[in-house]
Order: C-alpha cells, then sequence, then structure tokens
C-alpha cells in the first residue's frame, strides 16, 4: 500500500500539463495572442492615417512588445487562473493522505471520504513529468502521483510490472515545463 498526499503544487502541475496537452487551450492562446497583437497594429495604422503619429506611434509599440511578451504574460495569467480555481475547489484535497493499492487487476484508492476501485484496463495512458505521475483513465479521471512520496520508484516500478500487459502507452517528458 502506498501513502501519496498531494499538495497544491501536484493539483497546479497537473492542471498546468494538462493545458499544455489540450490542442483547445493551444489554440486558444494563439489566436488571443494574435488578435491582441493584430488590433494594436490596426489602431496603430488608424491613427497613423490620420496624422496622430504620437498616438500612433504609442499603438504600433505596443503592437511590436505584445509579439515579444505576450506569452509570457499569457502563461502568468493562466497559472494565476488555476492558482485561484485549486484554492477555490480543491482545498477539501490539498494535504489529504489517500492510500493506493496493486489488488488483482485493480487500482484502490482510500481516502477519508471514501474508496474507489479501478480496473487496470481502464488506464487510458500515464504520463511521466519530473516532479509527477499522471494515470490518466479512460472515464477522464487521472490519478496524481507525486515523485516526492515515500517509496515512488516501487510505485512507479509496480505499475509498470500491473500494466505491462496491457499496451498501455507512458509517455516519459521529464524536461516539460509549463510554457
Amino acid at each position: 500500500m502506498y501513502q501519496i498526499k498531494l499538495e497544491k503544487d501536484d493539483f497546479l502541475r497537473f492542471m498546468l500539463f494538462t493545458a499544455s496537452k489540450s490542442k483547445t487551450i493551444k489554440a486558444k492562446r494563439i489566436r488571443s495572442w494574435i488578435i491582441i497583437t493584430v488590433l494594436f497594429l490596426c489602431l496603430g495604422l488608424i491613427f497613423l492615417s490620420k496624422e496622430d503619429k504620437l498616438v500612433s506611434y504609442y499603438f504600433l509599440i505596443v503592437a511590436g512588445l505584445n509579439i515579444f511578451f505576450y506569452p509570457f504574460y499569457n502563461r502568468w495569467r493562466y497559472k494565476k487562473y488555476y492558482e485561484s480555481h485549486i484554492k477555490e475547489n480543491y482545498k477539501n484535497r490539498i494535504g489529504v493522505t489517500s492510500q493506493v493499492e496493486f489488488v488483482d487487476e485493480y487500482i484502490i484508492s482510500k481516502d477519508y471520504s471514501g474508496e474507489e476501485k479501478l480496473r487496470l484496463t481502464e488506464i487510458s495512458f500515464i504520463y511521466e513529468i519530473k516532479d509527477d505521475l499522471f494515470i490518466r483513465m479512460k472515464n477522464g479521471g487521472t490519478i496524481v502521483v507525486p515523485s516526492k512520496m515515500a517509496d515512488y520508484e516501487g510505485f512507479k516500478s509496480e505499475l509498470a510490472k500491473v500494466t505491462e500487459n496491457l499496451g498501455i502507452i507512458w509517455n516519459v517528458e521529464l524536461n516539460w515545463k509549463w510554457k
């Protein structure tokens, strides 16, 4: 039996990792970057055509700065959004210890709220980053396993052993960073 205690940073890494893998969120981030840059460029050109050079230069400079600095702002904004989401919606799960064990063809997870029994065949894929292991289920749920837990390597080896014949994809991205 393994003891898993999730902290705020584990939930944050999970949400940011999930967002970084979502095609929809990637497209939304790029689209907002382009729209805002084009908006400032258009405003600059409009004021340039009206011979208001000072305001025009302002918008053109802001558009130029936006091209380089908007990705940093957008990354920070998403992180702040997820931090407030976690604070509001996961406050009762932060710091709570749950017990996970592998029994026959199941993963059994127990915490103060109850017990969950998941078939190993319901695992769709496993992602491993430097700080966490994400076990994604076919129903959309995810088990987050922090690397700082006691016997993390034992957990990983047992998980690999029980899932080796199931054809589950195990993606290792130890250099993943939120960008």
